[in-house]
């Protein structure tokens, strides 16, 4: 029904915008007013660029930002496909392949990096390892464990990731000495973006223009907050010229505007970092012959109740299961999934991770959800159908979610209904983006993270860091993220394992272990897994598919044709 009338409002959306006979604009609420009105120049090219195959392409996106310079995350992940390029990338089927640089090793202890041929920033000075190993340091100094350990407030120490490097001679290589093996480093890699040595050396602080100098094909060429575009040209040191001119970024205050000024022609890709278009989209979409869409197999985690398995009503398991018994997955299947979302499984990640073993499919059962019910005490219900305690306590929580993520607030809505129909009573809490990561973030809450329970979407990238499989959202030792508040030394153990692992085998055993203790456990749970959904105009083929970043990488714009 949900997809039926978002549809039905698209169709009514765009009927009206035809008759007004105007481009959709970006949404003024998502760029304020205060701003000037005038572009913020950016690097300009050193040399005309050679005439691209395709002048234009017009890409639209909910992403929201505000600076446009390295360091905002909205505009790093968006960058990271255009003017700031990772090390590595990953297609579509989990292999690694170079990008900024290539990779070897002997023995998942020691990686070396090689800056690729001709990298070059977008001011003319060459990339090199230095710049890898300054980012390195320059992280370090900001909290991270690169080569220090840390250790915050609270006493709680991050030990370092590497125990020693060493730079190659012709300064365009450098060796990286892991404490411990990793079969899965490059996974790290696919978002690990330089920042330009020579510019950040030395300085407190750097100019607007500096903070844009990158070495991607392209480089940024203007960023108009009050008019919500963002404009990149070729960045001309690059060694290979790109096949797309000039790359036009429109900023949307949400995706019903955003997907009427695709339908209308106005856009010709649409991107949000790790997502697909939603489910709620994606019938509309298909049924306009001058778009095409793509599935693509999804190592993310779109939809995901967090439990704080450390402090309040989900410290105990009995209700961590009695939920996960009481949601009925095909509801979230059918209602926000795509044609190929599916049922997950109790051990929580999607069956194109490295390391996935088959675990119990969730599944509604009410007889079985009671019965934890009775386990952790609630054998009785009150006067409004909720589940009561000896001592007369309604078994309730307050699930938190981001009021900014409009598919978020639907899986809570959802939730909410649904526990409160069998009789565990739901307070929704939607929070602005601030103070949602204050309760639901290590880094953000200063380690104080007060969800009872919470709605998060988990991207591909972040499902596979560190030791995989989400562990970072699980591990309550984690120091940025750490939701689920688990400090279990059984869980602590298999995730030493998975880090000593030395093969990939060994991983894979680990990995299993850790699938059975989600499964067992329950300190999370998926409500449907799904490909993501990719939207392009289909005036053009052959696009690229990074796994971590969609259609909007640096492969595609060498790729892409016009039909």
């Amino acid at each position: 029904m949900m997809k039926k009338i978002t549809a039905l409002l698209l169709v009514m959306l765009m009927v009206f915008a035809m008759a007004a006979c105007g481009a959709a604009p970006a949404d003024p609420a998502q760029v304020p007013s205060a701003q000037p009105a005038a572009e913020t120049p950016a690097v300009e090219a050193a040399e005309p660029t050679p005439a691209s195959p395709i002048d234009t392409l017009t890409v639209g996106t909910t992403a929201a930002i505000e600076t446009a310079m390295f360091g905002e995350y909205n505009f790093d992940m968006l960058a990271s496909g255009v003017s700031e390029l990772p090390l590595v990338w990953q297609d579509a089927e989990g292999n690694y392949h170079p990008l900024l640089a290539s990779y070897e090793t002997a023995d998942s202890v020691t990686w070396v990096y090689t800056i690729e041929p001709g990298m070059t920033w977008s001011d003319g000075e060459p990339v090199t390892a230095e710049d890898i190993l300054f980012t390195l340091n320059y992280d370090d100094a900001n909290g991270s464990a690169n080569f220090v350990s840390q250790t915050d407030e609270d006493g709680k120490v991050t030990e370092a990731k590497y125990a020693s490097y060493a730079i190659s001679d012709d300064g365009m290589s450098i060796s990286l000495t892991l404490s411990s093996a990793n079969v899965r480093e490059l996974s790290n890699m696919t978002s690990f973006r330089v920042m330009p040595k020579h510019i950040y050396e030395g300085k407190d602080s750097v100019t607007e223009a500096e903070a844009r100098v990158t070495c991607g094909p392209y480089m940024l060429e203007s960023f108009n907050k009050e008019t919500g575009t963002l404009t990149f040209i070729p960045n001309p040191y690059y060694p290979q010229t790109p096949n797309v001119g000039k790359l036009t970024y429109r900023l949307f205050g949400n995706e019903d505007t955003m997907y009427l000024a695709l339908q209308n022609g106005d856009l010709d890709m649409t991107w949000a970092y790790s997502t697909g278009v939603s489910g709620s989209y994606q019938d509309v979409l298909a049924a306009t012959d001058t778009l095409a869409l793509e599935a693509v197999t999804a190592a993310n985690a779109p939809a995901v109740l967090a439990f704080n398995n450390e402090n309040g009503l989900f410290a105990d398991e009995n209700l961590r299961l009695a939920v996960s018994y009481a949601l009925d997955y095909d509801s979230f299947r059918t209602v926000f999934g795509s044609a190929y979302a599916s049922n997950p499984n109790r051990g929580f990640v999607p069956p194109v991770t490295v390391g996935y073993k088959e675990t119990e499919a969730l599944g509604q059962d009410l007889t079985k959800a009671a019965q934890c019910m009775a386990d952790a005490g609630y054998t009785e219900k009150n006067a409004d159908g909720f589940y009561v305690n000896a001592d007369g306590e309604t078994c309730a929580f307050t699930l938190t979610c981001n009021a900014g993520k409009e598919a978020h607030v639907g899986y809570a809505e959802l939730v909410k209904t649904q526990l409160e129909q069998f009789g565990i009573q739901v307070d929704l809490e939607t929070l602005d983006g601030d103070s949602y990561n204050a309760k639901t973030s290590n880094k953000f809450s200063e380690n104080n993270i007060t969800m009872e329970a919470a709605i998060y979407g988990y991207t591909a990238a972040g499902m596979g860091m560190k030791n995989g499989l989400a562990s970072i959202y699980v591990d309550g030792t984690h120091p940025v993220q750490g939701g689920c508040q688990v400090f279990d030394e059984e869980f602590q153990s298999i995730l030493a394992a998975m880090g000593e692992a030395k093969t990939v085998e060994e991983y894979t055993a680990a990995a299993g272990d850790l699938q059975d203790w989600y499964a067992a456990h329950i300190p999370l749970i998926a409500l449907y897994w799904d490909s993501q959904i990719l939207v392009h105009s289909a005036a053009y083929e052959n696009f690229t598919v990074d796994a971590v970043f969609g259609l909007n990488n640096a492969n595609t714009w060498f790729s892409i044709t016009a039909k």
